[in-house]
């Protein structure tokens, strides 16, 4: 199972919003000053008027007296020279100009009801060609959807024997993908014991239930141009109280649309016996019509992600980016490289005075 900083890290990859980041000055006219300063460091290296009396037999006593302090003459005027340099470099303003692109609420609300009854284990799906449940497959298609519509508001509703909100409407699809992310179903063995209960314990199907949960988060807003559930499901609906056609009506009256999508292979095509999926196909069928949804069939990996690409073409996001530009100033650090100089150029003249002549 994929961690939550995977998860977030993978999105950020995928979603990656355009980004550039330029150094500059804010008033880089006080550069010039720089110039200024090389004189300065010529003259100090120019012999001034001699500091010291000479005597023509000084040194035959030069080895008996101290060598005069040179440290201050030294490191004082390069001190202060390099603090002058870092004061005019902070008087320019050196700063980090970032611009960024920002992604825009589109105005289309989007929650996703998800299907976790037990039938969602069986394996009649492919993946990048390997057989896998339809939980699976229904997984790796949302994922991509998620992914593909960064500036919708997306919401995420579970169901089996009831529903549970996994995600509100939110703008952080990280915080959707992670919740998908953790979607597993019931372990049963060979002989029908449950070994481990599945992300929702009571097992069934509460599409009813689903849809009024979903519909319920989308009427919590009102600043937005569309409403729509996509709900994807494997069978019909035996729990809940409320039903699906009821759920879809009420739904409607919410200005809500409802896209249906019949995950898992029709086994009539494949096998001539009694046993097939248990798809209400009619139910789900009545229940985009009421909405002014759309109804899929969705038999294969392809087909569901033919089914999902439908929707992404009927509810086109129109909105482009927000592209704001921020500037960090860096200033403080030649700021503070001054003050330290100077206390460096003054404790050395201190405590190391040169000597008087």
């Amino acid at each position: 199972m994929t961690t939550l900083p995977a998860t977030f890290t993978a999105l950020a990859k995928a979603t990656e919003n355009a980004e550039i980041r330029e150094f500059m000055f804010a008033q880089p006219a006080w550069l010039w000053a720089l110039v200024l300063l090389l004189p300065l460091l010529l003259l100090r290296r120019r012999k001034g008027t001699a500091a010291a009396i000479q005597h023509p037999g000084i040194h035959l006593l030069q080895k008996h007296l101290p060598r005069p302090a040179v440290l201050a003459g030294n490191i004082g005027p390069i001190a202060a020279v390099a603090a002058a340099a870092a004061l005019i470099i902070a008087l320019a303003q050196p700063q980090w100009k970032e611009e960024k692109k920002e992604p825009i609420a589109s105005g289309i609300d989007i929650m996703i009801a998800c299907d976790l009854s037990g039938s969602m284990a069986r394996q009649d799906m492919r993946l990048e060609g390997q057989v896998v449940d339809r939980l699976t497959s229904a997984k790796h298609v949302i994922d991509e959807f998620v992914r593909n519509r960064p500036n919708d508001r997306m919401g995420l509703v579970a169901f089996a024997g009831k529903a549970k909100l996994c995600s509100p409407l939110t703008m952080d699809h990280g915080i959707i993908l992670h919740r998908l992310d953790t979607f597993y179903l019931a372990d049963v063995n060979a002989f029908g014991q449950v070994l481990r209960p599945g992300f929702i314990i009571e097992d069934g199907t509460a599409i009813g239930s689903a849809i009024a949960s979903a519909a319920t988060r989308l009427n919590d807003r009102e600043d937005t141009k569309s409403k729509i559930i996509i709900l994807v499901t494997d069978g019909i609906c035996n729990r809940g109280e409320i039903t699906p056609v009821e759920a879809a009506q009420r739904a409607a009256e919410l200005g809500i649309r409802i896209y249906t999508i019949a995950i898992g292979s029709d086994s009539r095509l494949s096998q001539r016996i009694a046993q097939v999926d248990e798809i209400d196909e009619k139910s789900l069928k009545e229940i985009a019509d009421i909405t002014g949804g759309k109804y899929y069939r969705a038999g294969s990996s392809q087909s569901l992600a033919s089914a999902f690409s439908g929707i992404d073409k009927l509810e086109k996001t129109d909105s482009a980016p927000r592209t704001f530009i921020v500037y960090n100033p860096l200033f403080i650090w030649p700021m503070g490289a001054a003050v330290l100089l100077l206390l460096i150029a003054l404790g050395a003249n201190i405590l190391f005075p040169s000597p008087a002549p």
